[in-house]
């Protein structure tokens, strides 16, 4: 027996060297082929499995033959082959369990299977020791077979509960330990006699390197190239989730993770922005050239904005047509500068092969320095200013105020009030006269909805009709009014048509026919006393489930209107899908015919349009004689206004109605020149 420093005396340390490669080129791939074992399951976890064991195994026996034949023995020595590739088999077979084992979730899991695994390597060691047959003394020391024997099982299993670490840093550990408790078992053990080395020791050690180093290699190349692909299918993926797929600009997501980042990051600009968008025109583009068209728009818009950013300036898609950016700056100049860009973008409009499209933007700022530092509430208070620049119809950027939370608040509060109100039925119906022009007899009615307020006093249909449709409660709201406009007109001595307001959102309901049937059955109203109007905007929403819904109510035997006509972009297409009893011709352009020849020329091609349909045009806003008068002279059939009576409680007096339309009668010529002169002639 010699010690371990003349032990090392005795090898060709050229070819130590190549074992030591050996040793932690496999290791290395051991690792790497282990983190691919924990990041798969099923059966491709198995076969990574496998192809571990392979590696590792190839590596203890490569590692473990080459150092042999390294050893110069001076007597004549005889491999055993059988007993060899049995070493092998024995390296592989185990490391298999040991590496599944230690991938596995369980406490403890790692130094079990790295127990395992340094098992195998001083079994397979102490196998091929026995297949390597010399002419002489093979003596052993058994405390330094036991020490080796722990050291192996101690290193390999260290290696592997640190191979659950995550990092680098994590890996190079894991990778020195089970190199060293390979090379611990050679150095403590292997004594053998004096002799003559074999000459072809050399040349069966370079072999069987080479051969393990490209077994090895194969399993971490296979091993690199999946975790390159793992690798980019997640960078694919983080990109999807953090990017909008249209635009490519960041989301909300991504948008979201910049507002942290920006408000935890220490020093750098003293001032920081939070800046929302809300595209305007836009739908009229979706509705009027498709989706299609839409999302060509999108693109472009997203390519201008993002041209025009600078260093600290970041904008995203939130969803739909809403963008929102952030700015970090030191100077207000910049702050302006960059709000300035941002209107600059839509001031030229977007061409393309199909259409021309010019849109705007209404744009809401909260200041981070003067509106607070959690992102979540500066986000909440541009919004809030964004609405109001909206509501304003305000091109110019809308700054959050505190006053904006104040009106957010009533807002919410009119809202729970308007719930109780319906639950209450606290509202009311006042009826508004519709009369013929030509006999000056009434037509009909309209219901038109009223809010008493016991705190505000009477709430303005312009401002809680608005909040209806935003908070859900139209329909509700629409279901009460059409019940109600029913049981009281079946109360009326005179058999007036009533007519009631249809909310786009109520088309869409798929209940509204059954609805409307219930409550004509309840109340005993005729169908062919209710009138139904809608919007062309109601239509265009759904247009085939809305001329479905359309038609069954016709079936029923309840008329329907086209109210507003003239406000819309495609009148003469909604005309031409469905048959209306009745044309309400906007009160914009009534409110004109005084003062414009234009304003009188449609309401000449309206009125010649309805009747080649057969449809009566209806003029809504009379409010002077002699609107009354031209529209009578230009083909209405009827009128609806102040003129001819205010929304009341009570219904009009026929003969105030006919008294008053009487005035259509009287031909009227308009000077549009004297008009101009003195508009308020009339």
């Amino acid at each position: 027996m010699t010690d371990v420093a003349l032990c090392f005396a005795q090898h060709d340390l050229r070819l130590v060297l190549l074992a030591v490669l050996v040793c932690l080129v496999g290791a290395a791939a051991s690792v790497q082929l282990f983190h691919c074992i924990r990041s798969a399951d099923g059966y491709s976890r198995a076969g990574w499995v496998m192809l571990a064991a392979v590696a590792t195994g190839t590596m203890v026996w490569a590692t473990h033959f080459v150092a042999m034949m390294a050893y110069r023995a001076s007597v004549p020595v005889v491999l055993d082959p059988m007993q060899t590739l049995s070493s092998l088999l024995v390296a592989i077979g185990m490391a298999a369990p040991g590496l599944a084992l230690a991938a596995s979730a369980r406490r403890g899991a790692g130094i079990m299977g790295g127990g395992v695994i340094g098992g195998a390597i001083a079994l397979m060691h102490y196998l091929g020791m026995s297949a390597y047959h010399v002419d002489g003394i093979v003596t052993w020391t058994w405390p330094v077979v036991a020490l080796s024997v722990l050291l192996s099982v101690g290193l390999s299993a260290a290696a592997f509960a640190r191979a659950r670490q995550a990092g680098r840093a994590g890996a190079l550990r894991t990778m020195s330990l089970l190199a060293l408790g390979v090379a611990a078992m050679h150095i403590t053990v292997i004594r053998l006699g004096d002799g003559l080395s074999l000459p072809t020791m050399n040349a069966l050690a370079v072999a069987t390197a080479v051969a393990s180093l490209i077994i090895v290699g194969c399993a971490a190349i296979s091993a690199l190239i999946d975790g390159h692909t793992k690798g980019e299918s997640y960078r694919r993926l983080r990109r999807m989730a953090l990017y909008d797929g249209l635009t490519d600009l960041p989301n909300r997501m991504s948008f979201n993770e910049e507002l942290d980042r920006r408000f935890n990051r220490k020093g750098g600009h003293l001032c920081m922005a939070v800046v929302m968008m809300d595209l305007s025109r836009f739908k009229v583009v979706n509705d009027t050239y498709g989706h299609l068209a839409g999302d060509q728009l999108l693109m472009a818009l997203a390519a201008r904005m993002t041209a025009t950013l600078g260093p600290n300036e970041c904008i995203s898609r939130l969803g739909g047509d809403e963008f929102a950016a952030v700015i970090s700056y030191d100077l207000a100049e910049e702050l302006t500068d960059f709000l300035d860009r941002l209107r600059a973008i839509f001031d030229a409009p977007f061409v393309f092969d199909r259409f021309t499209a010019s849109i705007g933007t209404n744009i809401g700022v909260a200041l981070a320095v003067r509106d607070g530092w959690d992102a979540d509430a500066l986000l909440a208070k541009a919004d809030l200013a964004m609405y109001r620049a909206k509501s304003i119809h305000s091109s110019e950027p809308c700054f959050y105020d505190a006053q904006m939370d104040d009106a957010v608040r009533a807002r919410r509060e009119l809202v729970v009030d308007m719930r109780r109100a319906l639950d209450k039925g606290a509202f009311e119906l006042h009826f508004q006269v519709q009369a013929s022009t030509e006999t000056g007899e009434i037509k009909g009615y309209e219901a038109l909805v009223r809010w008493n307020h016991p705190l505000r006093g009477m709430v303005p249909p312009a401002e809680f009709i608005p909040l209806a449709e935003e908070s859900g409660e139209v329909v509700p709201l629409s279901i009460w009014i059409l019940r109600q406009a029913c049981f009281e007109a079946a109360l009326w001595p005179n058999r007036y048509p009533v007519s009631v307001n249809l909310s786009p959102k109520h088309l869409s309901d798929p209940r509204l026919v059954m609805t409307v049937r219930s409550a004509l059955e309840d109340s005993g109203l005729s169908p062919t006393r209710l009138v139904l109007e809608l919007t062309e905007s109601a239509i265009i929403h759904d247009r085939r489930f809305a001329l479905e819904q359309l038609h069954a109510l016709k079936a029923m035997g309840v008329s329907i209107v086209l109210d507003d006509f003239g406000v819309g972009y495609s009148s003469i297409d909604v005309l031409r899908s469905f048959p209306f009893d009745c044309i309400k011709l906007d009160a914009s352009f009534v409110a004109e015919l005084e003062y414009d020849d234009q304003a009188i020329s449609i309401l000449r091609s309206v009125t010649a349009l309805g009747g080649l349909l057969r449809m009566p045009v209806l003029a809504e806003g009379i409010e002077r004689p002699a609107q009354l008068a031209i529209v009578a002279r230009e083909g209405c059939a009827s009128v609806q206004g102040f003129l001819v009576g205010r929304p009341s409680r009570t219904l009009a007096d026929p003969q105030e109605v006919r008294r008053t339309m009487a005035i259509g009668a009287t031909p009227v010529v308009v000077d549009f020149r004297q008009q101009a002169a003195t508009p308020n002639a009339a």
